[in-house]
């Protein structure tokens, strides 16, 4: 009877186990089902790769165009402060000029007036002089009268504001005052660069009159280089000073120049709809640089550290992004699982993922060889 009892509980046993083992390999079964088989030769002609995904620094940017403009301080209009005819032109445009360089050189009858009104004026305030310190002693000593005293002084001074503007402006075409007083005048005047720069244009020629609104030349100087952003008004609210740029001239993405914004605009353009920025320019003396050339402009906004894979690892269907994570490798098949992934920005060609965990396994590379529905 003990025997008998014995091969029972080993006959429940083997069975047990056998059921266990047949559940084992159904459950195992029906999980491979839902699993997508590569072979050996399938991963290797289809250049697979495994892979996790990667820690990378994407960016927040806002785009926008501009052009390279001069600061108000590095760009000049050459005009004159005196009327009259051009005599002499000693630059061209695109020509590098230096401050204190002779530009043009111009003469004519208010130049030579302006002359003699100063050395008439000197002399007659002389004589003025004169005149006031006797009148003023003599009313000192109780002889002269004070209306003449007063009548003096007033020529005096009226003479002396005259001469004193005269000299002003005879100075600012760099003349000597004392030479001109002394009768000895110049036939012309030069005008000369204020900065160090580039001639963008010059608009007179020899002969042509030159008003007090001519402008005869503009200069700019390439050290005072400057970005002119045109900012989307929805764009506004992510702006702050001192943000990171990056801009490249229009239609070349080859080269990428640093800038970093400086000031931001208050107004929006009714037309366009922008706001105008500035940004300074790292290297302003680059070559490739030229007063007006239009850019396009990257404004970084913000950085983030996430976790992102390659683009051509997520998958499209049904509206939907996909990732092949991987499962096992086993009699030379590869087990892959297709996974919802939840994306979000791209950068140079990776792209940022929400839902993966550190260490997920997963097709990196040839994941559009493998069929997934």
């Amino acid at each position: 009877m003990k025997t008998k009892s014995i091969i029972i509980i080993v006959f429940a046993g083997i069975l047990s186990a056998s059921c266990s083992h047949k559940q084992k390999e159904e459950q195992r079964a029906a999980s491979t089902e839902d699993l997508i088989t590569v072979t050996e030769d399938q991963f290797r002609t289809g250049n697979l790769e495994i892979g996790e995904p990667v820690k990378m620094i994407f960016e927040n940017v806002v785009r926008c165009n501009g052009s390279i403009v001069a600061e108000p301080s590095g760009s000049a209009r050459i005009s004159t402060p005196v009327q009259g005819l051009v005599k002499k032109i000693s630059c061209s445009g695109g020509q590098r000029v230096y401050q204190g360089q002779e530009l043009f050189e111009l003469s004519g009858n208010e130049f030579i007036e302006l002359q003699r009104d100063l050395a008439e004026t000197a002399s007659q305030l002389k004589r003025l002089k004169s005149e006031y310190e006797r009148i003023k002693s003599l009313y000192e000593e109780k002889i002269g009268t004070e209306k003449e005293l007063i009548q003096a002084e007033s020529e005096f001074k009226a003479s002396n504001a005259k001469f004193s503007a005269l000299k002003m402006k005879i100075r600012t075409l760099g003349l000597d005052d004392t030479k001109i007083e002394n009768g000895d005048f110049y036939e012309s005047f030069s005008l000369r660069s204020p900065l160090n720069g580039f001639i963008t244009q010059v608009n007179v020629s020899i002969g042509q009159y030159a008003d007090l609104q001519t402008t005869l030349a503009d200069v700019f100087d390439p050290g005072k280089f400057r970005l002119k952003l045109a900012v989307f008004e929805k764009d506004f609210g992510s702006l702050k000073e001192n943000q990171a740029i990056r801009f490249n001239l229009l239609g070349d993405t080859g080269k990428i120049f640093p800038a970093r914004l400086k000031s931001i605009g208050k107004n929006v353009d009714e037309l366009t709809k922008t706001i105008t920025c500035f940004a300074g320019i790292d290297e302003p003396n680059g070559s490739l640089f030229v007063n007006n050339a239009f850019i396009e402009a990257a404004i970084i906004t913000k950085n983030d550290t996430v976790n992102a894979v390659p683009e051509e690892s997520v998958l499209r269907s049904e509206g939907s992004s996909y990732i092949l994570g991987f499962v096992r490798n086993e009699n030379d098949n590869y087990y892959l699982k297709r996974t919802r992934a939840e994306t979000g920005r791209l950068n140079n060609g990776y792209v940022e993922v929400l839902n993966l965990p550190a260490g997920f396994k997963m097709i990196t590379k040839g994941a559009y060889n493998i069929r997934i529905e």
